[in-house]
């Protein structure tokens, strides 16, 4: 959530229902955003506990892969023309909906490729031999300039509240990128036991070590050992945040004393001049030895709409230079650019994608032309940038200046103190899988004698998990053969249930759907149903890798 905010106080741990307001005191953003945080907790938890983690409503999400014949014969479709039935899906409770049948290739809010092979746009058109199907969900943080439909005219685009949209993407996965996966957790987990303090947690890493060990027998049995292809899958997709996932932690580290009487005192240990929401987010995902991040003191929501670039020519030294015009400037210094900011070229194709390009530094800007000139150095690739409306562009500012890369980001190095700014330090723990896009929140405080908002234990500062991880769900399996195995669960509603039960005429008289034959019929047949599911879940595998 890229939104300017002066923090996010849920915490699902402390088990608050309500939020109540009260008279005569000052009315916090906070406050309004934990109540909504409250409630959507409760929708989605009561979602999963009663009916599952992953399941279909209807026909929601149903596949169809192959069409039939006036012969009466089924003739399989290539994988770009699969059909995504309309519907709804709920992955950890979250409500997916596809509004229109669609095929794979065309499918709304498409992903980057995951195999860049021969010239397909789209990457399901040369798939593996055999693959599962899978969805990304996650949810976006919209703003006025990446969804102007939410700023009234009325204000004259003065950016009020912004909006958080659930995106799903409809995924491949293949027996190389999950051994890659399992690979990767593999080495975390060692790293985390090597730096492992006492013997406790080395024999938990290694018992973990042992489970990653035989997931991995299980893939390239096939999943005949212990478990069905679509139990398997579930396992390798959740593998990464079962058992590596990163972890940070924020402090205030030590400082010399000032004499200069302009300085705040050294017993103020934050020393920024302002209420701040810093932001740590990854940038290049993977492991430590790869990965990178970048920060901004004001939760990364300092953004800029873009109406035109202009990529100027190539000097001799291999560098050039991009003009990016701008719809306005930021209001002050505080929420404006400067020489020597790094920045991200945004569109909708680079978020949906999950992409990590080089972030540009500011040379000069036109007050005058509502423009930037960004610096492109030798051997780096901008992204890019979309000029269309449509695609929301934007130029969004980061804060980090010292010790950046030639990308302008930061690395991951995992168990070693990190300065941010005005005293404040991060750490990652040894031992985690980063993605793209994870993030953490660390609010500091002027008052309070400059302390940051960030829980500790025994005072320690605490560990935390990265926000904004990614939830997923298997649709289903592919075999040898070419055949198409669901593995979700689909439930009509209890209505659909009743009147499937029922052999009484709707709307005559006596009629009640709610009586108890009625009833217990529709007990019965749901019964039926959730025996037939579990014994088709239960059969033995078929031979060769589920993916």
């Amino acid at each position: 959530m890229k939104g300017d905010f002066a923090r996010v106080s849920f915490d699902p741990t402390l088990h608050y229902s309500q939020v109540f307001q009260q008279q005569g005191r000052v009315l916090l953003e906070a406050d309004w955003n934990e109540q909504a945080h409250i409630q959507m907790h409760l929708l989605r938890t009561l979602v999963r506990d009663l009916v599952g983690p992953c399941w279909a409503a209807g026909s929601g999400f149903a596949i169809i892969s192959s069409i039939t014949n006036p012969d009466g014969s089924n003739k399989p479709l290539p994988l770009t023309d699969w059909q995504l039935a309309p519907g709804h899906f709920y992955v950890d409770g979250i409500l997916c909906v596809n509004e229109a049948a669609c095929t794979l290739a065309q499918q709304p809010n498409a992903p980057t490729p995951d195999y860049g092979v021969a010239d397909g746009k789209s990457g399901f058109e040369n798939p593996p031999a055999s693959f599962a199907l899978w969805l990304d969900v996650w949810e976006r943080h919209l703003c006025a300039v990446e969804a102007p439909g939410i700023a009234d005219v009325a204000l004259d685009g003065v950016d009020t509240a912004s909006r958080a949209q659930v995106v799903w993407q409809l995924r491949l996965l293949d027996q190389p990128r999950a051994q890659q996966q399992l690979d990767d957790v593999t080495a975390a987990l060692k790293t985390r036991q090597s730096a492992a303090g006492s013997p406790a947690d080395v024999a938990t890493i290694k018992q973990q070590l042992a489970e990653v060990a035989q997931l991995r027998k299980d893939l390239d049995s096939g999943g005949q050992a212990n478990a069905s292809p679509c139990m398997l899958l579930r396992q390798l997709l959740g593998a990464g945040a079962a058992y590596a996932l990163p972890r940070l932690r924020a402090e205030l580290g030590p400082h010399e004393a000032d004499d200069d009487p302009c300085v705040i005192a050294a017993d103020a240990r934050y020393r920024g001049m302002e209420n701040q929401l810093y932001r740590v987010e990854i940038h290049q995902g993977g492991l430590a030895d790869a990965a990178s991040f970048k920060w901004s003191r004001e939760n990364g929501s300092v953004v800029f709409a873009v109406t035109h670039h202009d990529p100027g020519a190539v000097a001799d030294d291999g560098s050039a230079q991009l003009t990016v015009t701008l719809a306005r400037l930021g209001r002050d210094a505080r929420l404006g650019l400067a020489a020597n900011d790094w920045v991200e070229l945004v569109d909708d194709r680079y978020t949906l994608g999950q992409r990590a390009y080089p972030l540009l530094q500011v040379i000069a800007i036109d007050t005058a032309e509502c423009s930037v000139t960004l610096n492109v150095p030798k051997n780096i690739l901008p992204w890019p940038l979309d000029d269309d409306p449509r695609r929301h562009p934007l130029l969004r500012r980061w804060d980090q200046r010292e010790a950046v890369n030639t990308q302008g980001v930061l690395a991951v190095a995992e168990g070693d103190a990190i300065a941010l700014e005005n005293g404040i330090e991060i750490s990652f723990d040894p031992g985690g899988v980063y993605a793209t896009g994870d993030y953490w929140l660390i609010p500091a405080r002027v008052a309070g004698n400059g302390q940051l908002d960030w829980p500790s234990v025994n005072g320690t500062p605490a560990a935390l998990p990265p926000r904004g991880r990614h939830h997923q769900a298997v649709l289903g399996v592919t075999g040898d053969n070419g055949s198409y195995e669901e593995c979700c669960c689909r439930f009509d509603s209890l209505c659909e249930l009743l009147r499937a039960s029922s052999k009484v005429v709707p709307g005559t008289p006596g009629h009640d759907l709610f009586t108890a034959p009625a009833l217990g019929a529709a007990k019965s047949t749901a019964v039926a149903g959730s025996a037939k599911r579990k014994r088709a879940r239960a059969k033995p595998a078929k031979p060769g890798n589920p993916v």
